[in-house]
């Protein structure tokens, strides 16, 4: 008899819990307080909610009667197409799908797209999700790199010929977690022909794009010759992680689009997993969306200020660099007093009691032996201040500042 017991191969990844996932188990268990400069929870960050007008939406709905559509009830579709009128862009409630939460979303889209044992394209940085979303889907990920002095944003030149050919999807964040690089429509027309050759579909997750700042600007991509696939959701454009819904939005030749519909109405209907009672009081979540979006975009606006200002003190710039995003919710911070980043980062957990993200995790290159950290312009104010302030004190006493003169 064999022993043990057998599991998938999907989790041979999985070698159990890191050392930093050990070491703050071990904070909280003792209780000893600890700065998170990694927060991407919103709701756990001190925003204001209008929580008693929630309550009650939920309280004056139906909460009880199922009429299950495999694209989502049509009412909350048709508030998704105000969303994006707000916006300027007129989409067809017919062209949105409904899913619980965007890892969902690509769960439905490698199942419509791909085969155990394919390929797909993912971005590098981009967010480790990807990874074991693929996993779970058994599924092999290539990872295609941005380069820094493109702003991290996707070209042509970055997508290799034989990858192309043996992928089956072109992955894209897009404002870009964590670089905020955006992928603009003169990007998408300069690879276009390629899409087309290698017949490969591109998804955009654009979860941040509502968080575009400092001139920025982001459009949600709409093509009728070459399918392109978005996918967004409550988590970020209201901060709400907890309601569980988000969309995929097609585009693409009309042939292509109704095949790819009769598809993932088969997929959807097979799981039907959206939450009525979200779906029904949509309409009334999305009149809050400027006020939540408002306190997010201001905390992520004085955290940027803030960081200039530490940032700005000529022997502190010597040493760290940080090229100021433009989108989304993170900042990068660089130097290579950082390196090895992922040394440097459980160092700085251990002796400083700061959690922050080594830039690893997110796919950075470490050719240049330039460490990245990475830090949650979510954080509160006060306490992003402190912790910046502990890993510039921490680098001092690696290698003291003045030495740099």
């Amino acid at each position: 008899m064999k022993k043990g017991f057998r599991f998938s191969a999907r989790f041979s990844f999985q070698d159990g819990e890191n050392e930093f996932g050990e070491i703050l188990s071990d904070l909280k268990k003792k209780k000893i307080p600890y700065i998170d400069l990694t927060t991407s929870n919103p709701t756990q960050a001190g925003f204001q909610y209008p929580e008693e007008a929630i309550r009650h939406s939920f309280h004056t709905s139906d909460l009880i009667t199922y009429s299950p559509d495999p694209q989502g009830n049509l009412e909350a579709r048709n508030v998704i197409c105000d969303y994006y009128r707000s916006k300027g862009l007129q989409i067809d409630p017919e062209d949105l799908f409904l899913v619980s939460s965007s890892s969902e979303a690509y769960s439905y889209l490698f199942k419509l797209f791909c085969d155990a044992g394919d390929s797909i394209l993912i971005p590098a940085p981009g967010y480790p999700l990807f990874e074991f979303l693929s996993a779970m889907e058994g599924l092999q990920t290539i990872s295609y790199y941005t380069k820094k002095e493109n702003f991290w944003s996707l070209k042509i030149t970055d997508l290799e010929p034989k990858d192309l050919a043996k992928s089956k999807l072109l992955l894209i964040v897009s404002p870009n977690n964590p670089t905020g690089s955006v992928f603009s429509r003169a990007d998408f027309e300069s690879m276009k022909n390629e899409l087309v050759i290698y017949n490969i579909p591109l998804v955009i997750d654009e979860v941040f794009s509502d968080y575009v700042y400092d001139g920025e600007s982001h459009s949600t991509l709409i093509d009728f010759e070459t399918p392109v696939i978005s996918v967004n959701g409550l988590s970020k454009i209201l901060g709400m992680p907890g309601m569980k819904l988000s969309w995929i939005l097609l585009s693409g030749p009309s042939d292509w689009k109704k095949k790819t519909k009769e598809f993932l109405e088969l997929i959807s209907d097979t799981y039907l997993s959206v939450n009525t009672p979200v779906q029904n009081v949509l309409s009334d979540l999305m009149k809050w969306r400027t006020m939540i979006q408002s306190q997010i975009l201001k905390r992520i606006q004085r955290n940027l200020t803030i960081l200039k200002q530490v940032l700005s003190e000529p022997k502190i710039a010597q040493r760290i660099n940080c090229d100021l995003p433009k989108a989304g919710w993170y900042c990068i911070l660089e130097s290579k007093d950082f390196f090895p980043e992922d040394q440097f980062s459980l160092r700085l957990l251990k002796e400083k009691k700061v959690y922050v993200h080594a830039g690893e995790m997110f796919g950075f290159p470490d050719t240049d032996k330039t460490g990245r950290i990475i830090l949650s312009l979510l954080t509160e104010t006060e306490v992003f201040e402190s912790g910046l302030g502990k890993i510039i004190d921490f680098v001092d006493e690696i290698k003291p500042l003045q030495s740099t003169e």
